[in-house]
């Protein structure tokens, strides 16, 4: 017994399981605790020690392919470079928790980074999206999505899926109707549409009366009684509106 346990010590603190691999997700107090590393030269001398990784502003015009090589990697912030496209390599990160892409080039999100399910927080905002792709809906453990300021049209029904998102932050699109499905978002705390062409909401969402404090659609052109309709469904919301028109 004395031998046995002689050993599981020396296995723990001397590491015959390798330093740095990672077998979990690391929960939201410890993650920030970690260092970022700022470049790809510094995370490849370590890199089963790189669980964030900054990469804001660098001109970058693609993810570089070494950011593939940290598997064990949990926070990555590309925001404010040229970025035009996600590759598939994307997905294979299954770690990630934190995604920050906001303020590049990016058209379109490919389905592989639906596989990404461990998403809490995702930043698409400042891009050029036009399709709220329905893998979106795959991020079952999200609590903030931004996609604000890009092109959108439509919102894909599988935002139902999204049950622990707080944040919806959708402002600067061309988003015309809600689905009915955002009924249930039940966690769904802050609704951000202002510029966006929404004039009415989906019944369904009066579920969300209890939970839904705040919704943001101001620069919207809407009818006063349009307007007293939607806070019907939501008695209890605050909700912002710019001053009603006597628009069509």
């Amino acid at each position: 017994m004395k031998i046995n346990s002689i050993f599981g010590l020396f296995v723990v603190c001397f590491g015959l399981i390798p330093f740095g691999v990672s077998a979990q997700l690391l929960d939201s107090a410890s993650l920030p605790q970690l260092r970022f590393y700022n470049t790809i030269e510094e995370a490849l001398a370590n890199p089963n020690d790189v669980y964030r990784l900054d990469l804001q502003k660098q001109r970058l015009s693609e993810i570089p392919a070494e950011v593939f090589q940290f598997k064990n990697l949990q926070e990555l912030n590309l925001s404010r470079n040229k970025i035009t496209k996600i590759p598939d390599e994307l997905g294979n990160l299954q770690y990630l928790q934190i995604i920050d892409l906001s303020e590049n080039r990016i058209d379109s999100i490919p389905p592989s980074f639906g596989k990404l399910v461990n998403l809490r927080r995702l930043n698409l905002s400042g891009n050029k999206i036009k399709t709220f792709v329905p893998e979106i809906g795959n991020f079952i453990e999200l609590r903030m999505l931004d996609i604000s300021n890009n092109d959108l049209h439509t919102i894909s029904p599988t935002i139902g899926n999204l049950v622990h998102v707080r944040n919806l932050i959708l402002n600067r699109n061309r988003i015309d109707s809600l689905p009915a499905e955002i009924g249930k978002m039940k966690a769904l705390y802050y609704l951000d549409l202002w510029g966006n062409n929404v004039s009415q909401f989906p019944d369904e969402i009066s579920k969300l009366k209890y939970s839904l404090k705040y919704i943001d659609m101001r620069v919207i052109a809407l009818k006063s009684d349009y307007q007293d309709a939607i806070q019907q469904l939501l008695p209890n919301t605050e909700i912002y509106f710019s001053t009603g028109c006597n628009c069509n």
